[in-house]
């Protein structure tokens, strides 16, 4: 009975997607806005093709968080609707998370079934939108040829980077090629307010884990402001740009690029956020937390409590681990990783490779040995810390890491008055 109620499913989704395809509009070149042949001739090459966008929102898995998109050729002589699509891998690929780690992900791009790509969709619950690419009959014969070739064994696949190349820029670079450069030398001019970090912050907001990590791996080069080119790494905004774009054509006709939007598969959740967080507030709130209990920790072993002196050893060895660790990772990026939007991160200042050294060092002087030492290691945290903060005044160090800097800096300055002795602390207020 189950196996029959998803056959039913499934059937059920795709007479939908076939409905939702002849609503589409028909074949021709008339659909695709140019003239495809005179009224005596032959129908030139290109003339049986259409090109669409497919444009499909943001899913729930954290790789389907900044959309999908593809480039659909309907071939009104075979009766096919072909969608190619660059956003294919695998976790069973060899070395997957070496490569992962390394920053050298190889996806791939493939044709596939128009109907089955979009009951996928359909499963997911996922809204996709279509539209007419409005090419000459030349320009769609090009570009289908460019599609096909690259849909083999040997062109296939690809270096994957999530910003600089994926799923979405290579769409809009085979656009582009067919075009003869006309969308680059037109997106490349048109400057945003928006960068790297703005955007996966804004369609990270509400998965905390990933909002946070983004916040610590990305680096200055994440915070530029975007031309509109750099920005159509996401296929909504992609899909935005071509919207408002008008391009000269192999025959001179000039006209927009793209036709209406269709909605093809429906869902009911609601749209991408149009603003992006700071965390400021999230990651001061966390490192008040972690502080206040920190020195709540310290008072209290000062009158003689185990309890306190266990769970203020386990704080500083704690964090020690997590900060150090942390710290260590990103100037290991650095040297042996192709993560370019790592580099130059200011807060391995916040989360030092030199915190390390307390994982072993806060719990022994918790009960009473090493004191010295860790303190001394502690100081030289808060100092970093306290170092990077005051940076920020100067130009340069402009890296929007609010959110890391708010988290770390009460953590560690607090670690290091709780772990100097009695007589060299400062007062608290």
């Amino acid at each position: 009975m189950l196996l029959r109620a998803r056959a039913s499913a499934a059937a059920a989704g795709r007479l939908c997607i076939a409905l939702a395809l002849c609503a589409l509009p028909p074949g021709g070149a008339a659909a695709q806005g140019r003239t495809a042949t005179d009224a005596d001739g032959p129908p030139p090459p290109g003339a049986h093709l259409q090109v669409f966008l497919l444009t499909a929102e943001a899913g729930d898995a954290i790789w389907e968080r900044f959309g999908h998109n593809a480039l659909v050729v309907r071939d009104t002589l075979a009766g096919t609707d072909i969608s190619y699509n660059w956003g294919m891998f695998s976790f069973r690929q060899e070395s997957f998370l070496t490569r992962l780690v390394q920053g050298r992900m190889r996806y791939w791009m493939q044709g596939r079934d128009l109907s089955d790509e979009l009951l996928g969709y359909r499963l997911q619950n996922r809204r996709v939108w279509m539209q007419p690419v409005l090419l000459t009959p030349s320009e769609r014969q090009r570009l289908y040829d460019d599609l096909r070739r690259t849909d083999t064994p040997e062109h296939r696949f690809y270096r994957y980077d999530y910003y600089r190349d994926n799923c979405s820029t290579r769409v809009r670079d085979a656009l582009d090629a067919v075009l003869g450069g006309a969308l680059r030398a037109r997106l490349d001019t048109i400057r945003t307010e928006h960068s790297y970090r703005w955007h996966t912050a804004r369609l990270l907001q509400d998965v905390p884990w990933a909002f946070a990590g983004i916040q610590y791996v990305v680096g200055r080069a994440g915070d530029r402001p975007l031309s509109a080119w750099e920005e159509s790494f996401l296929p909504t905004v992609l899909q935005r740009h071509l919207e408002t774009l008008e391009v000269t054509h192999d025959d001179g006709s000039r006209g927009p690029l793209l036709g209406a939007r269709r909605e093809v598969v429906r869902a009911e959740r609601p749209p991408e956020p149009e603003t992006a967080p700071s965390g400021l507030l999230w990651g001061l709130a966390a490192g008040l937390l972690l502080a206040g209990g920190v020195v709540v920790a310290r008072r209290r072993a000062e009158r003689g409590g185990r309890f306190a002196r266990a769970a203020l050893g386990a704080l500083a060895g704690g964090w020690g681990l997590i900060a150090g660790l942390a710290g260590t990772a990103l100037v290991l990026s650095w040297v042996f990783t192709d993560h370019v939007f790592w580099r130059a991160n200011e807060n391995v200042l916040q989360l030092a490779p030199l915190a390390l050294p307390l994982a072993v060092l806060g719990p022994a002087a918790a009960i009473g040995r090493a004191r010295r030492a860790a303190a001394r290691v502690a100081v030289g945290v808060a100092a970093a810390s306290a170092g990077g903060f005051l940076l920020q005044v100067l130009p340069g160090f402009d890296q929007v890491n609010g959110f890391v800097i708010a988290l770390a800096l009460p953590v560690n300055l607090a670690l290091a008055w709780s772990l100097l002795p009695p007589s060299e602390q400062p007062p608290l207020g």
